[in-house]
């Protein structure tokens, strides 16, 4: 990333904002943690389904579990965006950074695949090679975005 392309961030009023307490970071890295431990409980039992561990039938149960991850992911999503405002230079050029990135792109391109090709089998008996695969990848993925998250300030230049 060419740190110029953000130099604006950094004197934005979002970025004033999230520097103008010595509480507002904090909090914004607390809610951002309790999502983030939503986003992944939900994942989890999601993709234990996909993978076998149980096989009852629970369409919707896992609808609920869907929704509330999508909306984990948003608020993760605006605190991480909010991060990024509030300290741009840390976020740039950071290698833990880009691979969360990466990471969570390849996530999302796993969950359309599971929405568009696998949700049907929670509503069955059913485990695939394929749902196996989709679950424990998920499950992989996750794990990384957490560890380049927690990684991201000893990259930081």
């Amino acid at each position: 990333m060419d740190p110029n392309d953000f130099v604006w961030i950094s004197g934005s009023p979002i970025a004033a904002w999230v520097n103008s307490s010595g509480m507002i970071w904090p909090t914004l890295e607390s809610i951002h943690f309790v999502s983030l431990c939503v986003l992944v409980g939900s994942l989890l039992i999601i993709d234990l389904r996909l993978i076998g561990f149980y096989r009852d039938r629970c369409a919707a149960t896992v609808e609920v579990l869907v929704r509330l991850s999508v909306a984990s992911f948003g608020v993760n999503f605006l605190t991480g965006a909010l991060f990024f405002a509030g300290n741009t230079p840390k976020y740039l050029n950071n290698s833990a950074f880009t691979l969360k990135l990466i990471l969570i792109a390849l996530a999302g391109l796993n969950a359309i695949y599971y929405r568009l090709r696998l949700s049907h089998l929670v509503d069955t008996n059913e485990v695939t090679r394929a749902s196996v695969g989709v679950g424990y990848l998920s499950l992989l993925l996750w794990t990384g975005v957490i560890i380049c998250g927690r990684m991201i300030t000893f990259y930081a230049r």
